[in-house]
């Protein structure tokens, strides 16, 4: 019987053979092949993710991280909840990973979403802080799509991603009545036809569907409601 060495064995003194540069290169290749697949197992986790949210009537690009988290925890319970009976079949249906073949779970999204999603996912917390209000109130701005403000209004389907109804008790804020924009590393903001109009820094009236660039600390008026922009 042969010692023989391991494969494992064969492969570390084929490296050990490699020239310093070569071995840079290596490492690089391997780290870009991960990096690849992680990014390719997210695209499929968050597309399921989607599809789930759709399911229920729900939209996952609309929902904040902690809505997500909570959602993801529900489908897990309701996972473990029906695979404790016999011939129970799990309630979220998702398709084998067509990258690893292998079943996927909500356990499984849970993991590859928030373990595998990279730092650079979410955009630096600017946000904005309504003023003038007893109790601290401010919005994260995450979004990379466009960000609606005003006043909430379910009969009409109106749900924007700032909801400012509690802090306008004389309804001066229209339900859709601005929206911010990111490019890059800068926001725009601009009025979308209100009737109270949007007044930047006390004396800049924005003409409507016309882009205004926010600076940090600008304090933003919509109708009778103050906020200010932190970013």
């Amino acid at each position: 019987m042969t010692n023989e060495p391991s494969i494992e064995d064969q492969l570390r003194d084929w490296v050990n053979q490699l020239a310093p540069e070569h071995k840079q290169m290596l490492l690089g290749m391997l780290a870009e092949d991960d990096r690849v697949q992680r990014a390719a197992r997210l695209d499929f986790a968050v597309a399921q993710l989607q599809r789930l949210c759709t399911d229920r009537n729900l939209s996952w690009d609309r929902m904040t991280e902690g809505e997500r988290e909570s959602f993801l925890d529900s489908l897990i319970r309701e996972n473990e909840m029906y695979s404790t009976h016999v011939g129970g079949a799990a309630t979220a249906m998702i398709p084998p990973c067509h990258h690893c073949g292998r079943e996927m779970t909500p356990s499984d999204l849970y993991r590859i979403y928030f373990g595998e999603r990279p730092p650079s996912t979410e955009r630096a917390a600017a946000m904005l802080v309504v003023m003038d209000m007893d109790t601290d109130a401010n919005f994260p701005l995450l979004s990379e799509n466009e960000i609606m403000i005003g006043r909430l209004d379910p009969h009409r389907g109106i749900r924007p991603d700032v909801d400012l109804s509690r802090y306008d008790p004389a309804s001066r804020i229209s339900r859709r009545h601005a929206r911010i924009t990111a490019r890059g590393h800068q926001y725009f903001i601009e009025d979308m036809g209100s009737a109270n109009g949007t007044i930047i820094n006390g004396r800049n009236r924005l003409k409507p569907q016309e882009p205004y660039p926010l600076v940090n600390g600008d304090v933003v008026k919509l109708g009778e409601t103050t906020l200010k922009f932190v970013g």
